[in-house]
Formats: structure tokens, sequence, C-alpha cells
């Protein structure tokens, strides 16, 4: 190609088809002639005075005449010019025809021309009269323009009157339609703009001059329309608006359940708590005018508005909103007047919780719409502050009706005391959503808590306690099925270690220490508890220290207290009074008292442990351990002792009888008895059907302190009846040995039968029972002193009396020895020996001024003391 046989020419490098370089001389001998000579035939069709063809064609030269090939070259050059001549020449022959065609053509030209200019002449001419024409008729175009501009302002004019006519009488279809605030601002435009052009006119001076009565009627009717939506809306429409209110309510009311229902935590707070708004979902608050099935216009609101706004005299709206709002207050809260909250004996009464109801519906549609009129007009017709000073003061004559109301109404039943409180707190609610200050009406909940619900409870718990305690069979329950013994261990408060504990029990059936009444009680607790918390669990949630102050206090601590008429300890104590001769009761009662007082433990914690899921605050008078006690516990202390005193004097009073039936009226017999005295043998028989019989179910420390007493008393009987005794001989007094051997026999085998039937086996038992055997020790040592051959070891040895007879002092053994018939035959003079001679250790036992019985009987029940005392810290 040319520019690489160029670059070779210029000696520029280039490379071989083998990939060396070579010079432009090497390249020139491998390129054939041809190609040098000329690369393209184009290059000669140029001009020949083309500077580009010389530049083109230098290069090619100097190709040649390095490569010899000149002479070719020029042949070359020689045969194009042949040919570049041969092809012009066919050229020139080809376009002879098209010139003699050309010459015709210009012949025909020339002849139109002289045609076109004849017509030119004419037209000439033509122009020359049309422009005559033109300036005749320019000359009537003027006057015509004069005359059209007078018509157009004439019309203009006539525009502008009609125009000023139409918009009167569109502000005045407005005002018809009650679109005043477009009739004010088309009044504006009619009077700054369109009037001053018509104002030569009479009628424009007219309607210039009722522009100020144009404006007032047009302020007038826009709060005259409002006042009429007011009527309707805050007057008629009430009742239809509470619905959606309360609507909202009960649905606020169960999402705000389900919540706490999957989060515990959330259970102490109420309905508009900080928690419960912070959680509520924006959308379910409530609004009146974006209620659809209210279809409740607002455009009377804002046309008032925007109207005197115009005008500038909205302070003036402001006041004539006040008083209209107030009117339609003083109408709505009707029949409630200040009159009659002034005079109580003109207080407003509703014919039951319906009317009563449907009033307040209407009251809280009127205040919740009060503030929502405020909030969607951005206060520009009313404050809140002033709504709420209106709540106040309507809260001043509402709280005395609801009083009344409470006071005078007979609730027959708890439920319809429920249905009152829900009415008064789902208002409440209401108000409070709305920012309503509820503190004073919220008295009115508390007070039907505290005075009404309170003391129906309590008198409800009362009458199902005395009806279950007086319809007891007093005796251990008994139960045969399983699911019966479930139900009865999830109700009932019992220590772990009891026999009857599920851990225990392997079989059915099962028995009870406790009787059914027990049972019941338990039940009426768990019940008296739900209810009370069922009924504060929606709409208390203020003053709740003195809400727990209620339910302990006023309920609890009054149903398990000792007041008359109120208190279950009252009724037990009661109870036990009247049925003190009735072993069964008097004993079931007192261990069905073990477990009440257990029970009164776990009721505090039970009551403290509630309250903090229900109302988030415990008891504050709680001990180290966090756990609440009642003050019923001391009252049921005090029962049970009552209770066991009661034991013990009907146990004390049977033995008493019992012993008066034994005799002994021969002291001095001749024959000794091979059989016991019938008598004793029938108070054995008694005493052990009486211990069966009462001491059976009692705990084991009873049955103990019960034993110990009888004992003592059974031993101080017949150590009285030995002492009473004028004279006696030594047949009568094995003969009341055998009787005494008999009695304590049958005593030891009844406290054997207590003690395999208590199956304790321990170290207090068995000091119970050595504690036992020892009330008989006085007796015994008496008559085994009289049974002696020989007093003398007793008269003389001091030794001998304190190993073989502790128990009696001296001057007592002297006076029973000197009872014994022909005693003077043993040691005569020896009987009265003064007691300052009767041995170096007589003066250890000089005469007490107690007996013998007293002094023992004080040493035997320290004992037992002691011993119960380790029994119960255990």
């Amino acid at each position: 190609m040319a520019p690489s046989a160029t670059n070779g020419a210029n000696g520029h490098h280039v490379k071989s088809s083998n990939g060396k370089s070579t010079n432009g001389s090497s390249l020139v001998d491998t390129i054939p002639l041809e190609n040098l000579l000329l690369r393209d035939d184009d290059i000669f069709e140029t001009s020949l005075h083309s500077e580009d063809y010389l530049d083109s064609l230098a290069p090619i030269l100097k190709d040649s005449i390095k490569a010899n090939g000149l002479g070719e070259l020029i042949s070359r050059l020689n045969g194009i010019v042949d040919k570049k001549d041969d092809e012009l020449n066919k050229l020139s022959l080809d376009s002879t025809d098209e010139i003699n065609a050309c010459i015709d053509s210009i012949d025909n030209i020339n002849e139109i021309s002289y045609g076109l200019n004849a017509n030119l002449n004419d037209i000439s001419k033509q122009l020359h009269k049309s422009a005559y024409d033109l300036m005749s008729r320019k000359k009537h175009l003027i006057k015509s323009k004069e005359v059209s501009t007078h018509i157009n302002e004439t019309m203009i004019v006539l525009n502008e009157c009609i125009q000023v006519l139409e918009i009167t009488n569109k502000i005045h279809d407005l005002i018809k339609a009650k679109k005043y605030f477009n009739a004010l601002k088309l009044l504006d435009e009619l009077t700054n703009i369109h009037l001053s052009k018509v104002e030569n006119f009479n009628f424009g001076v007219k309607i210039y001059e009722s522009v100020p009565l144009l404006t007032k009627m047009i302020k007038d009717e826009s709060f005259d329309n409002l006042c009429k939506w007011l009527s309707i809306n805050s007057e008629r429409r009430l009742s239809t608006i509470s619905d959606g209110i309360y609507d909202n309510l009960y649905n606020l009311q169960r999402n705000w359940y389900n919540l706490k229902k999957n989060k515990p935590t959330f259970k102490p707070y109420k309905l508009n708590s900080p928690v419960e708004i912070s959680l509520r979902d924006p959308t379910l608050n409530y609004n009146i005018f974006e209620d659809e099935t209210l279809q409740i216009t607002l455009d009377p609101l804002f046309d008032v508005i925007l109207v005197y706004q115009t005008l500038h005299e909205s302070s003036n709206l402001n006041n004539l909103y006040h008083k209209e709002w107030i009117k339609k207050y003083n109408r709505v809260i009707y029949p409630i007047t200040s009159a009659a909250s002034a005079n109580t004996s003109n207080i407003v009464k509703f014919n039951d919780t319906n009317a009563l109801g449907e009033y307040l519906r209407k009251i809280a549609a009127f205040f919740v719409m009060d503030k929502q009129i405020n909030l969607t007009t951005k206060y520009q017709l009313r404050y809140n502050l002033n709504a709420d000073d209106l709540w106040n003061s309507y809260v001043s004559k509402l709280k005395p009706v609801l009083l009344n109301y409470l006071k005078t109404t007979k609730f027959k039943s708890i439920s319809d005391l429920s249905d009152f409180k829900d009415l008064i707190g789902n208002f409440l609610q209401i108000l409070e959503n709305y920012n309503y200050r509820i503190t004073d009406l919220y008295e009115v909940l508390v007070i039907t808590f505290r005075d009404y619900f309170a003391p129906f409870k309590i008198q409800e718990f009362t009458s199902e306690f005395i009806k279950s305690i007086q319809s007891d069979h007093y005796m251990p329950l008994t139960i045969d099925d399983k699911a019966d013994y479930e139900g009865i261990m999830e109700v009932i408060w019992y220590k772990n270690d009891e026999l009857f504990a599920p851990a225990h029990v392997k079989r059915m059936p099962i028995t009870f220490p406790f009787s059914e009444d027990y049972v019941h009680f338990c039940l009426g607790i768990h019940s008296l508890l739900n209810d009370i918390l069922s009924f504060i669990d929606q709409h208390y949630g203020y003053e709740l220290n003195d809400i727990n102050n209620i339910i302990v206090n006023e309920i609890f601590e009054r149903v398990l207290g000792n007041e008359k008429g109120y208190g279950i300890v009252s009724f037990i104590h009661d109870f036990i009074v009247k049925n003190d001769t009735n072993k069964e009761i008097t004993s079931q009662s007192y261990t069905n008292l073990e477990y009440y007082l257990y029970s009164t433990y776990q009721i505090g914690k039970l009551i403290n442990r509630r309250l903090r899921i229900h109302t988030g605050l415990g008891i504050h008078n709680i001990d180290a351990n966090d756990t609440f006690t009642l003050t019923a516990v001391e009252h049921f202390n005090k029962l049970r002792k009552f209770s066991e005193n009661t034991i013990f004097e009907m146990v004390d009073s049977k033995i008493k009888e019992l012993l008066d039936l034994v005799e002994y009226d021969d002291w001095l017999p001749t024959i000794r008895r091979s059989e016991v005295n019938y008598s004793v043998k029938d108070f054995a028989g008694f005493l052990e059907n009486l211990f069966t019989s009462i001491f059976t179910n009692l705990p084991h420390t009873l049955r103990t302190l019960g034993l110990f007493r009888t004992y003592d008393f059974v031993a101080q009987r017949f150590l009285e009846i030995l002492k009473d005794a004028p004279i006696y001989n030594r047949i009568a007094i094995e003969n009341f040995d055998l009787d005494i051997t008999y009695v304590e026999n049958s005593m030891m085998k009844l406290r054997t039968k207590k003690s395999s039937n208590n199956d304790t086996g321990d170290e207090n038992e068995t000091e119970g029972n050595v504690s036992l055997e020892s009330t008989f020790r006085d007796l015994r040592q008496c008559v085994e002193l009289l049974k002696l051959d020989n007093y003398e070891d007793f008269v003389r040895n001091p030794g001998f009396r304190m190993r073989n007879y502790d128990r009696v002092k001296f001057e007592d053994g002297m006076r029973l020895i000197q009872k014994m018939q022909g005693y003077d035959n043993g040691i005569g003079s020896r009987v009265n020996t003064p007691l300052d001679d009767a041995g170096p250790n007589a003066s250890n036992t000089s005469v007490d001024q107690q007996s013998i019985l007293s002094s023992a009987t004080t040493s035997k029940f320290a004992s037992l003391k002691n011993f119960m005392k380790k029994n119960e810290d255990l």
C-alpha cells in the first residue's frame, strides 16, 4: 500500500513477513513496480493543478526513481492520460443532445417571459385602482373603530354591573348554602375589587351600603349554624356518640386484658396507666369525628372560626361559644342542678342502675366531645382548661348523687353491686382517657368497695361459715375417692409432715384429723380472696395502700377476728360454749382449731403474695422474712387455749362425777377382797370410754396433758379419800391398794393405748410417760407406808424415809400412821414425839403451810410444762 511504501521511502523501518525489520531500499526491491507506480487510479481524477495531487504524486516518483522504474511509470502515466482522453471525448459526444434540448427550453422560457410581462402590466394597473379603494375603506374603518371602542367600553361597564349583581346574588346563595366563609371571601372580593368600578351607579352605592349588613348576616348565621350543629350533636345524638365511645373502651379493656394475660408482669397495671398508654396501639384511640357510622361534619366549626378570624373577632367568638356550650351543658346534665346538689334533701334519685347508666353515658359523650372539639379546632373555640373547670364543677354535683344512690339502693347481690362498680369505673376510665381529673369520683369506687362490698362479702362469708359449723358432724373427715382427696388437698392448708399429705398416702380411704368444717373454711377463704381481687381488678388503680388496708384490716381481719357478729373466732367461741358438754364437738373443735391456726399464718402469706401480683403492692407491716402475719393469729391462739380449757373442764367434771360414785364406807373390814370394788371398776370403764371418745384425734401434746391432769386428779382424789378416812386397819389398806392398783393399771393401759396410736416412740414420749407415772407416786408411797409391818424405820430413820418415801412428808406420814388401828401397841408414846426429837434431819422436813398434794402437783406440772415446751420446739 502507498502509506507503507511511503514510510519505507522515508527511511522508516518496517517489518518483513518473517518479522525482521528492513530499511526502505530493501522494501522497494521487493514491492512490484505497478504497485509503486500507482496505488490508486483515483489520484489522477483530481485536478491537475491540485496541490494534493502533486503531494500524492511526489512519493510515487521518488519510489520509481529509487526502483529504477521511471520509464515504466511514464509509460503507465501516458496510458492513463490516453484513457482519460477517450473517456472525455465520449462524454462530450454524449452531452450534445442534452445541450440542444436545453437551447429549446431556453427559447420556450423567453416566450413565456414575454407573456408574464404583459400580465404584470395588467396587475400593476389593478393595484393602482385597489390602492384608491383601500384608502377610502380605511377612512371608513377608522370611523368604525371609534364607534366600536365606545361600544366596548359600554359593554365592560355593563359586564362589571352584571358581575357585581351576580356576585351579590352568589353571596346570598352561599349564605343559604351555609358556606359562610366562602360568602365572606366573595363579599371581600366584591368590596375591594368590583364595587369601585360601579360606584357611579345607584345600585352600586346601595350594594356598597349593604356590605356591613351582609357581613353581620354572615357572622350571625355562621354562629347560628354552629349552635344548631351543637344542638344536634351535643344533645340529640349523645346516646349514639356514647355507644361508639363505650365500644372503644371495651375494645381497649379487652386488648389490655389479652396483653396482661400473655405477660403477667403487666397484671398490676390498669387501663390508662402510664404503662398501658405506652404500650397501646395508637389506632385504638377513638375519634368521634372520624367515626364513619356517625358521619359528623366539621364544616360548621371551621366555617365559623374562619369567619370570625377573618373579621378579627376571635375573642368574641370564644365568649359566644362558651355561653352556648354552658347552655348545652345545663340541658345535658339535667336533672342534676346546682340547687339540687346544695340541698341534700333535694338530691336527684335514679330509679335503677340502667337509668343511671344511660345518664352517665350521655355525660361521658358530652365531655369527651368537649375535649375532641377543642383538639380538632386547635383550641380556637375553647381551651382544655375551660373543659377541666366545667368537669370539676360537674363532679361536685354528681358525687353526692352517686353516694346517695349507693346509700338508698338495696343491692340484692354482689352482682348488682358489681354492676354499679363497673358503671362508675367505666365512666371514670373514659373521662381519665381524655385527661379529666377523676380523684373525687374515684372516692365513690373506694366507698363502694369499703362500705358496701366488704360488709356484703363479710356477711356472706360468715353466713356460710355459721351454716357450715352448725351442719358439721364433728368427726374426722373420711374420703374414699382419689379425685375428692386431690380436690381437698388443693384448697386446704397443712404441714408437709402430716400423715394425710400426698407423700404419706398410699391407698384410699384416707381419714383427715379435721372435720368437713375446715374444708369449707378453706374454700370460703379462697373464694373470698378471689372475689375481692376480681372486684378490684379492672378499675381500682389508685390509693392502693388504702385498698390493701381495706382488704386486710376491714375484711380478712374482721372475718377471722373475734368481733361479735362478724369474726369467725367469735362464732366458734360461742359454738364451743354452747356445746361445752358435748365431748365430740369440743374435742373435734379443738382439732379443727389446730388447722385453723396454721391456716391463718398461710392466709397472711397468701394475701400478701396475691396483692403483690394484682396491685403491685404487698402489705407493709411484714416481718424480717418478708411474710405477713394476720393479727387474727393471736385470736385463734386464745380461742385454741379456750377450747383446750373447755375440754379439760369437761373432762374434770366428768371425772368428778365418776369419782363421786366411788364409795369407801367400811375402813375396818374383816375380810380381804379378791375382787376390785365394783364402783372402782365402773369408774375405770367410764374413764377409758371418756378418753377414747375425747382424746382419740387430739394432738399428742394435748392428749399427754389431758392424761396427766386426769392421773393427777384421780390420784389426788384417792389420796383425799385415804386422808379423810377417820381410821382404818390393814385389811382396809390392802383392799384399798387392790383398787388403786386396778386404777393404775387401767390408766396405764389407757396411756399405752394412746402412745401406740400416736406411734411416736421418741424420747419426748418416754419422758412424758415418766411424768404420767409420777402422778400416782404420792398415793402409792402413802399406801406402801401404811402396808409396812413396822413403822419404826420411817419414824426414826430419815435416810430410810428419803430413800423409800421421799414424796411423803414426815408429819403427813405420821398422821396417816396414827389412823392405823392398833398402832399404839407398836411404839406407844412415840406417836406424839415432838418434831424436834424426830432425828438430826428433822429440821429439813419442817411443817409446810401447803398440803402434800399442792406441793407435788406444782412439781409435776412444772415437769410436764418442760416436756410440752420441748415438744412444741420440735
